[in-house]
């Protein structure tokens, strides 16, 4: 009789099969380097990851990470692919529930602090881009106007510009959640890209000085050069464009549902964290209430 059993897989052999779950190397870059971690810091207190892992262990975690200082967000974050692992673990049998389940998880904070513009400096900025001209122009009008992520940006191609039914459309194929998607452009956004591809069918939708495709540093730069070029007061990133974005479409009257789309938000409630003028007096409901029961349209 034959009593040999199979190797239990290690702790390392089983986060690389649960990697292999995931078909877009930003989602798999994404979750080994947070995983690798955690395994680190349970080997470090003696623990085995897979199997022996619970919520005391992983309230230990969180505390140390509070106490390093790491912000709400990104704790947040590592704490939610802790929990991907787990139930993946959980599905192929290697474990019998998932730790994650029996804590009280950290909240995101319903404010965020990213810090964004104005509609008047989102106007100057704008207008700052389309005197730089260029690929700036392009890039600032992609990420004001259609709320891109820098990643979604400098990953874009010539060959990914379209139409569809009369609209200019660009697809992403590089996005937050590895959800391939067609976004419409508006009439002064392509207006820009076509002047930044000056003729160009293929190769890089966007390039720096130097002929190649834009970085993440050179889209950083851009954004903090245009927003010395008009003095705003505040440090401005790509991700607070996408915020001034977002509250702006809002403030103009596009609806939660709508703006979740144009921002390819899972939850509204990530939208909703983004409108900085959620709590703006001027869009309060009684007035739309008191119209309405009026006699309004």
């Amino acid at each position: 009789m034959d009593t040999t059993t199979a190797a239990r897989p290690t702790a390392d052999e089983v986060l690389e099969r649960f990697l292999a779950s995931y078909w877009t190397p930003r989602t798999r870059a994404n979750y080994r380097f947070i995983l690798t971690r955690w395994l680190a810091w349970c080997h470090a207190h003696g623990l085995e990851p897979v199997g022996g892992a619970d919520a005391a262990a992983l309230e230990t975690f969180i505390a140390e990470l509070k106490t390093a200082g790491f912000a709400p967000n990104t704790i947040v974050g590592r704490i939610s692919a802790v929990s991907a692992f787990y139930r993946w673990c959980v599905r192929e049998q290697l474990a019998v529930r998932n730790p994650v389940e029996l804590i009280r998880r950290p909240s995101r904070p319903t404010e965020s602090s990213t810090a964004s513009l104005t509609r008047h400096q989102f106007t100057d900025w704008l207008a700052a881009a389309e005197v730089r001209g260029g690929a700036w122009w392009a890039a600032a009008m992609l990420l004001g106007l259609n709320g891109l992520r820098c990643g979604e940006l400098i990953a874009c191609n010539v060959e990914d510009l379209g139409t569809h039914s009369w609209h200019h459309t660009l697809k992403l194929t590089t996005t937050k959640g590895d959800r391939p998607t067609v976004v419409a452009l508006a009439p002064p956004t392509m207006q820009a890209v076509a002047v930044a591809i000056d003729g160009r069918d293929r190769g890089p939708l966007l390039v720096n000085r130097a002929g190649r495709r834009m970085t993440a540093y050179n889209v950083q730069y851009l954004v903090s050069a245009l927003a010395r070029d008009v003095a705003i007061p505040v440090h401005l990133t790509p991700h607070g464009l996408r915020h001034s974005a977002i509250t702006i479409g809002l403030d103009a009257g596009v609806s939660l549902r709508d703006m979740q789309d144009f921002a390819r938000h899972a939850d509204p409630k990530t939208t909703r964290r983004y409108d900085r003028s959620r709590h703006a007096l001027n869009r309060h409901a009684t007035y739309a209430i008191a119209h309405y029961l009026a006699g309004g349209d």
